[in-house]
């Protein structure tokens, strides 16, 4: 008897050390967010602008380019890297222009994105069909940012095919930011992202009117943008 009670006790043991081995090496999603020195991505960028003032709609196209450029540790004592963001004119092989620089921190349970101050919760960890999370809850949404307030991130698809500009990705993860309209706001954000390779595609619509109620998005916008955003090339420098 005592011998059948310590069989029972090892078999449990081996049970729980193989399901502790299985969840070490799942797949939590890990590989969506590349935060390595030297990783870098291109994209073709697309935007238009609403002017209220003005009365008028401007379309621009560029070229930008993300280069993660440094280890550091940030203000909250994290690991963490810098990431250079340059930008170019559409077809120009001139050298780039640095304009901007924000940071990643990639964690166990999610990655954050910090640019121009605000703090997003881009990405959690395992990444999940269906699973949401509040986005935007660092952001203070006053002012200019009131936009962002109450955002519920939202994985709609993760570890499926897609094709971005032509370019095959064999595993991407799509994320619905924000999706709400009134008849005079609109706001729709959507982000898109590949394994080894990181954001792949990126719109976001901020839209208002105060007239023509009746008519349909983004026929009636006196004021904002949209800004759609396509990965065109990545590698490592």
């Amino acid at each position: 008897m005592k011998y059948n009670k310590i069989l029972f006790l090892m078999i449990i043991l081996m049970t729980v050390s193989c399901k502790k081995d299985s969840d070490f090496n799942a797949d939590f999603g890990y590989d969506y967010i590349v935060n390595q020195i030297g990783s870098y991505t291109i994209y073709h960028v697309d935007s238009t602008v609403y002017n209220d003032f003005t009365k008028t709609v401007t379309d621009t196209s560029i070229e930008l380019k993300e280069v993660v450029v440094e280890d550091f540790i940030d203000n909250l004592g994290r690991n963490a890297q810098r990431v250079e963001r340059y930008k170019r004119a559409v077809g120009d092989t001139s050298n780039w222009e640095l304009f901007r620089t924000f940071y990643i921190v990639k964690g166990k349970n999610n990655a954050e994105r910090v640019d121009e101050n605000l703090r997003y919760i881009n990405f959690v960890f395992p990444a999940k069909e269906n699973l949401t999370w509040e986005g935007n809850r660092f952001i203070d949404a006053v002012d200019n940012n009131k936009f962002l307030a109450d955002w519920t991130y939202k994985f709609t698809s993760v570890d499926v095919p897609e094709t971005i500009n032509g370019i095959n990705y064999p595993e991407a993860a799509t994320i619905i930011l924000r999706d709400n309209e009134t008849a005079i706001e609109k706001v729709f954000a959507k982000e898109i992202y590949a394994k080894g390779v990181g954001m792949i595609y990126k719109e976001w619509q901020h839209l208002e009117t105060q007239k023509d109620l009746e008519k349909p998005w983004p026929d009636k916008a006196e004021k904002g943008y949209i800004i759609k955003m396509y990965a065109i090339e990545h590698g490592m420098e």
